[in-house]
This record gives C-alpha cells, sequence and structure tokens, in this order.
C-alpha cells in the first residue's frame, strides 16, 4: 500500500530481507508524447553522467564508490500511454558495513543529482550538454546497423502509423532530439519537476517511518493529479505490409497482430498462455516447428504487449523462405485455434510461465517495477493469485485466445547480395 507524501507524490515501501542490497527509485510519469519521450530520452543521458554536486562523470563515479560502490542510473520507460524517467540507484544493507547509514546518504545523493544539475544561466552547461546530444544522436545512427532493431522499428511505425508515439524508439527520434537546446531542455525539467506524478520506491530492509523521514527534507511540493489511461485500444485497421531490402545475410520478418485482450483484464491470463504456447516460450509451436522441426529460421519468438492489445512475431529467416515461413506461422494460430497441441505442451508452457513469474520474485528490480506500476493502475495482484490465475487457463480459453488474433501488418527487411 502506497503512501501519500503530498498530492501526486506517493511512497512504495517493499521491506524484504531477502537481499543483501537496498534498491530505490524515483519515477516521474507523465502522458506521453514523441517531443517529451525525446526529451525524457536526452534528459536521462544528462543526468546519469553529471550534475552540480559532481559535474563530471569522474566525480560522479568517485561519490559512487565512496558508497561502498552503489550504482546509480537514469532511464526512460514507456507503459502504454503513459511515459516516465526514473532515477534508480543501489546500495549494500546498512548492516554489512557496520551499521553506517547509507540508506540516508542514498537518499541525499538522489535529491542532489535530481533537483542540482549542471547549469548555467537557466539552462544545461552548454559543452556538457552538446557532448551528450552528439553522443545520443551518434548512437541512434549506429542502431541502424542493428537489422533486428531496424525491423522492429519499421514494424512499429507501419503498426503504429497513426499513434507516432508508440512507434518512437526508447532510445528517442533523432529529428526531434536535434532541435532540442540546453535552454528548452531545462525549462522542460523544471516543468516536469513540479508536475509529473512521483512514485519512489524502495526495496529492501528498510522502514517506511525512516523513509518519510528522510524524504521530508525533500520538501515534496503538491502536483495536479489526474485520473490518467495506462492502456492504448488501437482501432482495428486494414492489413499494411512493406518490403525492403538491403544487404545482408539473414533476412527480418516481423509481424504484428491486434489482440483486444489487455493488462489485467479477466482475459488477460488466457493471453500470456496462449503467447506462451505461440511463441513466447522455447517450449513454443513458433520455436518448434518454425525453428526446430522445418529449419525455416535462425529465431521464432513472438511477445504479448497487454499494454496496447498487441502480439508481435519475429524470425530470422533466409530470404527464399519468406513464403513458407509466412504460411507456417499462420498455420499455428490455426493448430492452436483446432487444439492441435498435446496436453504434455501445454502443462509445460503453464509450467514454464510460473518458473518464469517464481524467478521474477528474486529480482529486486522486478518487484520495484511491480510496485510502481501498480500504483499506476490502482491495482495489484499477489504472486500467488498471478499463479492460481494462470493454473486456471484451460485448452479450450487458448483456442478461443488464438481466434481473437488479427494479422495487421507484416514488415520484411529482405537480405540482398553487397553490391
Amino acid at each position: 500500500m502506497a503512501t501519500q507524501l503530498a498530492k501526486g507524490v506517493w511512497l512504495n515501501v517493499i521491506p524484504t530481507t531477502q537481499f543483501k542490497t537496498i534498491s530505490m527509485t524515483v519515477d516521474y510519469i507523465a502522458p506521453g508524447n514523441v517531443q517529451e519521450l525525446s526529451n525524457r530520452i536526452l534528459l536521462a543521458q544528462l543526468l546519469e553522467t553529471s550534475s552540480a554536486e559532481y559535474p563530471t562523470q569522474t566525480s560522479l563515479a568517485q561519490k559512487l564508490s565512496m558508497m561502498y560502490g552503489a550504482s546509480y542510473g537514469v532511464n526512460v520507460f514507456r507503459y502504454g500511454l503513459q511515459e516516465g524517467l526514473r532515477f534508480s540507484s543501489t546500495i549494500i544493507n546498512d548492516h554489512f558495513i557496520g551499521g553506517e547509514s547509507l540508506l540516508s546518504e542514498m537518499v541525499s545523493f538522489l535529491h542532489s543529482v535530481i533537483y542540482r544539475p549542471l547549469v548555467t544561466d537557466k539552462a544545461f552547461e552548454p559543452t556538457t550538454f552538446g557532448r551528450q546530444k552528439q553522443n545520443l544522436m551518434a548512437y541512434l545512427k549506429s542502431l541502424n546497423d542493428d537489422k533486428q532493431y531496424y525491423a522492429e522499428q519499421q514494424l512499429g511505425e507501419l503498426y503504429f502509423k497513426n499513434e507516432p508515439f508508440f512507434a518512437t524508439s526508447l532510445y528517442g527520434d533523432a529529428e526531434t532530439i536535434a532541435g532540442i537546446s540546453a535552454q528548452s531542455l531545462y525549462t522542460t525539467y523544471q516543468q516536469l519537476l513540479a508536475t509529473d506524478e512521483i512514485q519512489i520506491t524502495v526495496a529492501g530492509d528498510v522502514t517506511e517511518a525512516d523513509l518519510v523521514s528522510m524524504l521530508a527534507h525533500w520538501q515534496l511540493q503538491d502536483r495536479q493529479v489526474h485520473d490518467r489511461e495506462v492502456i492504448y485500444r488501437r482501432p482495428e485497421a486494414e492489413l499494411v505490409s512493406k518490403t525492403e531490402g538491403q544487404p545482408l545475410q539473414q533476412s527480418k520478418l516481423n509481424i504484428a497482430y491486434k489482440l483486444p485482450v489487455y493488462y489485467r483484464d479477466a482475459d488477460y491470463y488466457k493471453a500470456i498462455v496462449f503467447n506462451g504456447l505461440f511463441g513466447g516460450t522455447p517450449i513454443s509451436m513458433l520455436f518448434k516447428n518454425v525453428r526446430e522441426k522445418n529449419s525455416l529460421a535462425y529465431y521464432a519468438s513472438s511477445r504479448f504487449d497487454g499494454f496496447t492489445g498487441t502480439l508481435l512475431v519475429q524470425a530470422g529467416i533466409d530470404q527464399s523462405n519468406e513464403q513458407a515461413v509466412k504460411t507456417i506461422i499462420a498455420e499455428q494460430l490455426t493448430a492452436i485455434t483446432k487444439g492441435q497441441f498435446s496436453d504434455e505442451v501445454f502443462d509445460q508452457v503453464v509450467a514454464s510461465l510460473i518458473n518464469g513469474r517464481e524467478s521474477r520474485l528474486d529480482s529486486q528490480r522486478s518487484l520495484v517495477n511491480q510496485a510502481m506500476l501498480d500504483q499506476l493502475l490502482h491495482s495489484s495482484v499477489s504472486a500467488d493469485d498471478w499463479v492460481k490465475q494462470i493454473k486456471q487457463v484451460t485448452r479450450e480459453d487458448v483456442e478461443k485466445m488464438a481466434e481473437q488474433v488479427h494479422l495487421q501488418a507484416v514488415y520484411f527487411l529482405k537480405g540482398e547480395d553487397a553490391k
């Protein structure tokens, strides 16, 4: 249960002695768009490497070293219609260093790097800003050499052509980033700090009372609270497809389907099991029949996004096998609708999903992320309930799920001989 520190400011505490470390994240969350997503990505690049108190990466690294090798990072996330800028730090538990209050030091450190950025004349310091912007632009350009990433982005642009926010990479949009100045970004950042919903999440051997006391020094102000929609329900559209040729050995086939089931809907767990059977696990039908049995793909898998109701398939293939792979992928969907899969495989998929869920309980990062998400959605599901829901899914449920899958977009990056 989250504690409200101010209007629109929440503290999620997960007291546990399971880990030798304490993890803390500070998330600034708002409705997303391409411009704001790109702003946040450049902010993450900048704020991870400098602040007023630690103006260089060297001084920042020295501070972390003095905190017994603490970690610090800034990144951007997107859940459905919402985007977030996340500051995170992990320290060793105070008990392992003689009771010294490293937790208090981490809380003070995060406040410093968040609220005291490296600024000159109401703009981010120009030399540091210019270097980090240039680094990000160069990295975005280099990503086009990763053909699997490139194919995913091209499919996203096809599938989300009317909603560019979802088509934009979490590394940013190069054209938008090019137009950001040190002044405009600083103005944006000040507004973000003042108006975004804030979620502070801490997992480890901690007490809520201690954290409330430490965070009181941050003097966090009330902000306007809106009941924000998280789920994006994309309308069904006509099938769109695109083929592009490039000089590469392995062709990339990426397919998007609409599966109108959303995160924590009544049918959500059925969709998880369906995806596990279709292509989401190493014992899935795509993996077995496309890759292993027929040797038609270097890799073949599926992923289900419950925040947009999207089922994505990706396969690395020889260009000559394009039609055969498309056919056999479609055949796997048809086979599931007809119940053409064994009880043994179905049970193995369920067991695999449960094992994966239980392994995430051993991840501090997963616990922190789930607590933030629960608060954002105003709902929660315990680990036991999650497992119970998965176990209740039947073969017939999965067959009906497959019937709801509708093909929407196909992108084929065709390998060509280098000229």
